[in-house]
């Protein structure tokens, strides 16, 4: 059984993998089909965002059930967990964002 901190770290770094290797093996394609890679990427980057931190949190049932129970039940502990849980796998998402939005060179370090 993972504890609280053990699944706020999983969260944030399968989001942040998952927008990473879905990135970069993106543009990998985008430049075997001869599309500019990095344009590529940042596009995917937008598109994926949302989509890492579902995967991260392992769906979006279960999220919301969470969400309910403690809207409505009066279960603020779970409730606080579960946003805690969210805003690591944003956190992980956006940071990978912003590595890929870097990488091509939009950005400064």
């Amino acid at each position: 059984m993972l504890t609280f901190y053990q699944n706020i770290i999983y969260n944030f770094f399968i989001s942040l993998g998952v927008l990473l290797g879905g990135c970069l093996l993106g543009g990998v394609a985008a430049a075997l089909v001869g599309h500019p890679p990095l344009k590529t990427m940042i596009d995917l980057c937008e598109r994926f965002k949302i989509w890492a931190i579902v995967v991260a949190l392992g769906g979006t049932f279960p999220s919301f059930k969470v969400l309910e129970t403690g809207l409505f039940n009066g279960e603020i502990r779970g409730l606080v967990k579960q946003m805690i849980y969210i805003l690591s796998a944003l956190a992980g998402a956006h940071i990978a964002y912003r590595l890929i939005y870097y990488l091509e060179g939009s950005g400064k370090l």
